[in-house]
């Protein structure tokens, strides 16, 4: 059987994987009982930055407030809600502009945490890539647990992945690698809320393991990319992508195990082999109904999903002497359960 379903699936990365880090949620500040105490001059400084119509005037009024008051109680919330204004900006020069201009106004090295992923991001934005690369891993030396820069650094990497663009796999692997960890162990940033931070990792989490999925594919590492999509079916169980993907894999892993039966010469050895053929099919034949049961209704996935439903139709005759019976079933047994 050709491997069109894999092509398919593989094909639907550059659609539904596009927006792998779209959501990532916008840091907010921890929340304080206490409000800073601000003196009239800073008070008014501040409405200026409020009430500034746009991002460069809010910059300009920002650099007056620090200009006049370096040490204001506000610096962090400031610094914070100028760095969530320019991540909103839409041209990439003036946000590269922006970016530059508040990281150098805001040059203490606690501020760098927070300004660092609107550079890095920026900087790709802008496709200066080496620079975003480069950037972000000079600041990672100093600060290896700041997961925003790495989950800005690895979704660059992505995206550059699915462009055919492979310079960045091994950096951007690391880099997931390493904001995973600090995900489980629950590295929360400063400038993260507690509510931010879960809806962080809800969202991120799973984008990440697909993201790594991706990569290993990209190296040819297959047992590697199947064991990330696996991590990301647990922790986004409602993700159909999730199982398409594990099942092209696992096909892949069959048909290459069947392409080596057919090569080999009568004997026990190729006995064997098609014990193994025929234990990987039935993997195939179980994630294909997976994978077809949650990805009913999705509009990116019905391509793939009736290339599925045929191939796993073949498969399953294969497999049960030319009969369909209990196909259903099987597919019916991963259907989520109907939402109350």
């Amino acid at each position: 059987m050709k491997r069109k379903a894999f092509i398919l699936a593989i094909a639907l990365i550059a659609f539904i994987n596009v927006a792998t880090f779209a959501q990532t949620p916008t840091p907010t500040p921890t929340p304080n009982t206490q409000q800073p105490k601000l003196s009239p001059d800073e008070g008014k400084l501040v409405d200026k930055i409020t009430a500034a119509p746009d991002p460069a005037g809010k910059l300009a009024a920002a650099g007056e407030l620090i200009k006049k008051h370096p040490k204001t109680a506000i610096r962090g919330q400031v610094v914070l809600e100028l760095a969530n204004t320019i991540r909103e900006v839409k041209d990439p020069a003036q946000k590269l502009t922006l970016a530059q201009q508040l990281q150098t106004m805001f040059s203490d090295p606690a501020d760098e945490p927070t300004i660092m992923p609107v550079v890095v991001d920026a900087l790709a934005g802008a496709n200066q890539l080496d620079q975003a690369f480069a950037k972000g891993s000079d600041f990672l030396t100093r600060n290896p647990e700041a997961i925003e820069v790495l989950v800005a650094l690895i979704s660059i990497g992505t995206e550059q992945a699915k462009k055919q663009n492979t310079k960045f796999v091994d950096q951007s692997i690391r880099y997931g690698t390493q904001a995973i960890a600090l995900a489980d162990a629950n590295k929360k940033p400063a400038d993260f809320d507690e509510a931010t931070w879960q809806n962080f990792k809800a969202t991120t989490v799973p984008s990440l393991y697909q993201s790594l999925g991706l990569l290993y594919m990209i190296k040819g590492a297959s047992a590697e990319a199947k064991a990330q999509y696996l991590k990301a079916s647990q922790v986004a169980p409602s993700d159909p992508f999730n199982f398409v993907m594990i099942a092209a894999l696992l096909n892949d892993e069959y048909q290459a195990a069947a392409k080596a039966y057919q090569t080999m010469a009568a004997g026990a050895p190729k006995d064997a082999q098609l014990k193994k053929v025929e234990a990987l099919l039935d993997t195939v034949i179980d994630a294909y109904a997976h994978a077809i049961a949650v990805s009913e209704g999705s509009a990116p996935l019905a391509q793939v999903r009736q290339q599925y439903l045929e191939d796993l139709e073949k498969y399953y005759k294969y497999r049960h002497n030319n009969s369909t019976t209990g196909m259903q079933q099987l597919i019916d047994k991963y259907k989520p359960a109907p939402k109350p």
